[in-house]
């Protein structure tokens, strides 16, 4: 399939006026069972009722002046949103059980008063928070992000017997729960339903200023994680109900995940944002549209550089270190991480760069392409078997309608997928510059948890 290379001169990928198209299994959708004696609903039927604004055939609109796809996803990752969205972090270390860890951010609604935030002004406490911040500094840890800090054995201990129901956030290649939009989704359910719910970003390791403790990098194969997450929560709480709602390649590892598990796993439902299901079709896209490849896979690349130069005290093996075993994606083997690999990364013009050089080596792959063949999620697609929620927009200057497997689609009662015809990658910013699509979000968890048993 051939990849559009310059879609800002494309008038068919501009406007503001969007419309949502809905692909779905050829015979209906699973039947959800309802609570208080209504009758039950097909997935799809359920989506119309209760959240209009996905429905089929529903009509959007964003900014005009952001009227590509390009555009919106731009203004998302360069404006100034430290104004928007205030919303407080209490970060917990998470171990795992091959030694290594991640970071999880909890939404500490009530920091909002302890802090006196002013919704006007957007001001806080700050000297306050500065000190609570320092004082509860791990040690050796890096700087966090504004209104970040690490819990207290107290406050972690409330958070931990927190029995409300829980949406956990798995964010893209180069974020974290200090991204805009991250923000706006953690805001938006934190807020829905009279505080109602539980709200957790899973940093991924290495990431959101998180340190990497052993030779491990995270990839599209990375599901452990959020499986020993996951099985924690059910452990403390066996009648939790859990959602799972995925954002870029958070999108891709969360649909993964899906996948491996079926019916086994814990989640409820889920939703993925601008998936990049078929990788290889996203590294095309990425590595031959002018746009693309300029304006935001060289971005991504350098952050991944950054994160091997900043861990190398951890990741780095001597010159000429060859395997100890035949890597594979059980049992890699970290051997390319040298100084001179290094050296090349910081000319890296493309992820498909990084990744042919350390990712793909690691796990057993000859190439980048050979690993993203393997670890795309359209692989998992046909297993997952929880109610998904997918959203795309085929102006993503990322994945594009190339990169979403329509026909798998169809064949997965399972999964209702919204194709957009606008919003680019992750951002949707509509009339006030801010991301319509996680109001959307917020409002299918909640009418999912108010009417699904």
């Amino acid at each position: 399939m051939s990849v559009n290379t310059w879609p800002l001169i494309n008038p068919f990928n501009w406007g503001y006026n969007g419309t949502i198209k809905h692909v779905t299994h050829d015979e209906g959708t699973v039947k959800l069972q309802l609570k208080n004696g209504e009758e039950p609903l097909q997935f799809e039927e359920f989506l119309n009722k209760y959240v209009p604004e996905l429905k089929n055939d529903a009509k959007f609109k964003l900014n005009p002046a952001l009227f590509t796809g390009i555009l919106q996803t731009m203004y998302l990752g360069s404006a100034d949103y430290s104004r928007e969205f205030q919303v407080f972090y209490g970060r917990e270390i998470v171990k795992f059980s091959d030694g290594g860890v991640c970071t999880v951010d909890y939404v500490m609604k009530d920091w909002e008063n302890e802090y006196k935030l002013n919704e006007t002004t957007k001001k806080f406490d700050v000297e306050k928070f500065k000190q609570d911040e320092a004082d509860t500094h791990a040690e050796g840890w890096p700087r966090l992000q504004p209104r970040t800090r690490y819990l207290r054995d107290n406050e972690l201990q409330k958070v931990h017997s927190d029995d409300r129901p829980l949406v956990l956030v798995l964010h893209g290649l180069a974020g974290g729960s200090h991204e805009p939009v991250i923000r706006s989704l953690t805001q938006q359910l934190s807020r829905i339903g009279g505080g109602k719910f539980q709200v957790a970003v899973l940093n991924s390791r290495g990431c959101a200023r998180s340190k990497i403790t052993t030779r491990s990098l995270f990839t599209a194969f990375h599901t452990g994680d959020t499986r020993e997450f996951l099985q924690r929560v059910r452990n403390h709480h066996p009648n939790k109900k859990i959602y799972a709602v995925g954002f870029s390649f958070g999108a891709t590892m969360l649909a993964n995940y899906l996948g491996e598990e079926g019916e086994n796993t814990p989640l409820s439902a889920a939703c993925t944002l601008s998936n990049p299901w078929d990788m290889v079709m996203s590294s095309v896209k990425t590595s031959n549209d002018w746009w693309s490849k300029n304006l935001f896979s060289a971005n991504i690349t350098q952050f991944l550089v950054r994160l091997v130069k900043v861990n190398m005290g951890e990741l780095e093996v001597p010159e000429g270190t060859e395997p100890d075993h035949p890597p594979t994606v059980k049992n890699p083997s970290y051997y390319n991480f040298t100084k001179s690999n290094l050296q090349k990364a910081f000319k890296f013009k493309t992820i498909a760069d990084f990744d042919s050089t350390y990712t793909a080596p690691c796990l057993g792959f000859k190439s980048a392409m050979d690993y993203y063949k393997s670890a795309s999620s359209i692989n998992r697609l046909p297993n997952i078997k929880i109610p998904l929620l997918s959203i795309n927009a085929r102006d993503d200057p990322v994945v594009g309608p190339e990169g979403v497997p329509f026909d798998l689609m169809k064949q997965n009662p399972h999964v209702v997928h919204c194709e957009t015809d606008i919003g680019g990658h992750l951002a949707y910013l509509d009339l006030e510059w801010k991301p319509w699509v996680t109001k959307e979000i917020a409002q299918y968890f909640n009418v999912f948890d108010d009417h699904v048993e």
